[in-house]
């Protein structure tokens, strides 16, 4: 271990192996997972007859789990963020294969919650992780990790697309789950060997460490580190912050938007009279969108005021929504640009909005508890978003008025979060 941790300390600072390998893993773990299951529902639908509501559901039940977030920033303490890491990936990969095989919308349900409760196993340690070892460059740090989901979503769309054109959708099954297990876990199970900066004698971001006495990292002292006290706020007292609160409703409006947008968006397309390939491409580029996004918008909250980055990020999501809206009634190429290139943006950008705002509205809270309660009203909107479009698609018959409704709740978000940016108190 001591070679290891010399050779580590010697070359490139290894927080940018571990950014490359957290990247790797969201590439399968979130491209696979979500983006690729949005082009399920309309094989989905034919197969079995099942409803909108059904189907975008089985896409958010990806999310069903996301009450168990509020005992995230526990589980990191008890179970460690390795072991973590690992069993949330190996889950997602284990219930995709099995996904192949069950008929049932019951099964499919179980199923797609298990992968969910995977993935959120998976991220929840992300922000935790880079913390560690960025703190100049966490905000770009945080979108490059994250582009990794994007990037996963526009290079494995139209795969996927072609796999289940030749094979079908239960081939598309066991080749994610096949290229989860092959690809996404041993990356993550290599860097992890070095837990934190500390452990080759740097701070974060690979500066040297001050001249001090030597500070315990995980179960042993290392020669040189600063101890860091943790911030003494608990999770009760963000939970009794009026703050947080109008945060969380923000947070409820936007990703209503967001994920009702996102779960039916192969639907609305194929509906507007395009070809699956077409569709394909559109959630590629949505994706390929996304993860530039998710640099820029990095980059930009570690060097704009939060409320400039705000703005931008709840007019993406107002502009990619008014755009699917006029696709849903008029067909138009334009409009699916300017919808790939918003919605994308936005979808790169608006996590790390705000966890930003959340470490600078609730310093005092450490980043576990106020991630994973944060992360936990996110997943959850997600999941009630995708039925609740379909829901509102099978009273009408149509999206147009779905996305009326939705184009609102991107209005309600940016006012609430207007207010957040701008409230002190907590």
């Amino acid at each position: 271990m001591k070679s290891n941790i010399d050779s580590a300390a010697a070359g490139l600072y290894y927080g940018w192996k571990v950014l490359a390998a957290l990247f790797f893993a969201g590439f399968f773990v979130y491209g696979g997972g979500l983006y690729c299951f949005a082009l399920f529902v309309k094989p989905l639908t034919d197969e079995f007859g099942w409803s909108r509501a059904a189907t975008g559901g089985i896409v958010s039940a990806f999310w069903l789990s996301a009450p168990l977030l509020v005992i995230g920033g526990l589980a990191m303490r008890r179970f460690g963020v390795t072991r973590l890491l690992a069993i949330g990936i190996v889950l997602e990969a284990l219930c995709v294969l099995m996904l192949a095989s069950v008929s049932t919308l019951t099964e499919m349900y179980l199923l797609r919650a298990a992968m969910g409760f995977g993935k959120i196993m998976f991220a929840v340690t992300i922000p935790v992780i880079i913390a560690r070892w960025f703190s100049r460059r966490y905000g770009l740090a945080l979108g490059m990790a994250w582009a990794g989901w994007h990037v996963g979503g526009m290079v494995l769309a139209p795969v996927t697309e072609a796999i289940i054109r030749s094979f079908g959708w239960r081939g598309a099954c066991i080749a994610l789950g096949v290229a989860l297990l092959a690809f996404a876990l041993g990356p993550i199970l290599w860097v992890q060997r070095i837990r934190s900066p500390a452990e080759l004698g740097l701070a974060a971001d690979g500066d040297p460490l001050p001249a001090t006495p030597a500070a315990a990292v995980g179960d042993r002292p290392v020669a040189g580190a600063v101890a860091v006290a943790e911030p003494a706020g608990t999770l009760g007292d963000l939970l009794r912050s009026p703050l947080f609160w109008l945060i969380a409703s923000a947070t409820l409006f936007f990703y209503m938007t967001y994920g009702g947008v996102l779960a039916h968006q192969a639907a609305i397309v194929q509906g507007a009279g395009y070809s699956g390939e077409l569709t394909s491409i559109v959630l590629g580029s949505t994706a390929g969108f996304a993860a530039l996004g998710g640099l820029a918008t990095g980059w930009a909250v570690d060097r704009w005021p939060l409320g400039r980055v705000g703005v931008l990020m709840h007019a993406m999501l107002l502009a990619g929504a008014l755009a699917m809206l006029a696709v849903s009634r008029t067909p138009s190429v334009a409009a699916l640009v300017t919808h790939a290139v918003c919605f994308g943006i936005m979808i790169g950008g608006s996590d790390i909005f705000f966890v930003k705002l959340m470490r600078a509205r609730f310093p005092h809270v450490n980043v576990d508890h106020a991630y994973s309660v944060w992360y936990c009203v996110e997943l959850g909107t997600l999941w009630l978003s995708g039925i609740a479009a379909g829901w509102v698609f099978d009273l009408t018959g149509n999206y147009g008025r779905t996305l009326v409704l939705l184009v609102v709740s991107a209005m309600v978000a940016a006012v609430l979060s207007t207010l957040a940016v701008r409230r002190r108190w907590t």
